[in-house]
């Protein structure tokens, strides 16, 4: 929003618009800076004419005073370990195709011997035999 002094920030502003005579009016209601509204979500409240223009400043104005679900987002974001638990499963996945073992924090050993250029190459016949083909190299 543009400001006095010819800079532009982000403002909290309230739109209404309403039909008088036939033709839109709006009536825009400058409520602070972005800041003061951090846990605010923005909403559109749709009237097809049974409400009147308090009932809808009022209802406007419970928004901006409920915080309850974007504290909640927040306590739900924080307490997540979604990402750390993907990691640490795509590791695992990697050390299991890779025939690895682990045993403590800094020591990895091969099992078994077994070789991932002859598993590389039962799967690479298995795919050609699955597409009755010879695949390019």
């Amino acid at each position: 929003m543009p400001q006095p002094d010819g800079s532009s920030r982000y403002r909290w502003v309230q739109d209404v618009t309403v039909i008088r005579d036939d033709k839109k009016a709006h009536y825009l209601t400058d409520l602070g800076p972005e800041g003061d509204f951090k846990y605010v979500t923005p909403i559109m409240i749709p009237s097809f004419g049974e409400n009147t223009v308090a009932e809808l400043q009022y209802l406007a104005e419970k928004n901006r005073q409920d915080f309850y679900w974007q504290r909640r987002a927040e306590e739900m974001l924080e307490g997540s370990t979604l990402i750390h638990d993907l990691i640490n499963q795509e590791e695992e996945i990697h050390q299991i195709i890779r025939n690895r073992s682990v045993f403590g924090p800094s020591y990895n050993h091969q099992r078994n011997g077994y070789s991932q250029v002859t598993m590389e190459r039962r799967l690479r016949t298995k795919r050609e035999k699955y597409y009755k083909r010879t695949m390019p190299v």
